[in-house]
């Protein structure tokens, strides 16, 4: 017997778009509902972060977007996202995407504050953060041009698209490899299906 899964998520956040891509990549059926975090407090009981992705099996919540990639890796037929002689290395670039999609994301909530509120110098190191990060992988480039999929490159491209959304298109300059590998990346059906549907954006509550 399947189990009954329930994927709450954002339209625009780059670690629902990580979660979702996975599960096309793994064929996981799946009822995805969009929802606006900032209000969704039905949520606290299943994650008390109030943070999406979250995942329901069956009722039983898996939080973190990472928990949820390995839990859709774990339960497909598909090959792995996760080969075992590159593991660690996939996890490795896999957190600093991610740290890439917190950055670009603090930053984006930062500057929606008002005038008075705003840390310039906090903007400031995020977006140095940033632009180290685009660098590190810029540097760090290997393999990724065959056509194997891994978890890395999926949690790369939604970082990369995130910052574009969200920040700039300027790492391009000075980041050509990454910039080239992402255009061609991009072409993938699973990439073009999740483009974010901006009009669905909720406007960031801030505290």
């Amino acid at each position: 017997m399947s189990n009954n899964l329930i994927l709450y998520n954002g339209p625009t956040s780059p670690f629902g778009r990580k979660v979702k891509i996975v599960s096309l990549v793994h064929e996981i059926d799946l009822e995805e509902k969009i929802i606006n975090v900032y209000g969704a407090d039905f949520l606290d009981k299943d994650n008390p972060l109030r943070k999406i992705p979250t995942l329901l099996v069956d009722n039983l919540p898996i939080i973190d977007s990472d928990n949820i990639c390995l839990y859709f890796d774990s339960i497909t037929k598909k090959n792995t996202l996760f080969p075992k002689e590159k593991y660690w290395q996939i996890m490795s670039y896999t957190s600093v995407a991610n740290g890439l999609m917190e950055s670009i994301l603090e930053r984006f909530m930062e500057i929606s504050r008002p005038d008075g509120e705003k840390s310039l110098n906090f903007i400031n190191k995020l977006e140095t953060r940033a632009f180290r990060s685009i660098n590190w992988l810029e540097n760090n480039l290997k393999n990724f041009n065959d056509n194997i999929f891994t978890m890395d490159k999926i949690a790369i491209a939604c970082a990369l698209e995130y910052t574009v959304f969200r920040f700039t298109d300027k790492w391009q300059e000075n980041n050509k490899n990454l910039s080239i590998w992402l255009e061609n990346f991009q072409k993938n059906d699973f990439m073009k299906s999740t483009i974010p549907d901006l009009t669905l954006t909720p406007k960031p509550k801030l505290s």
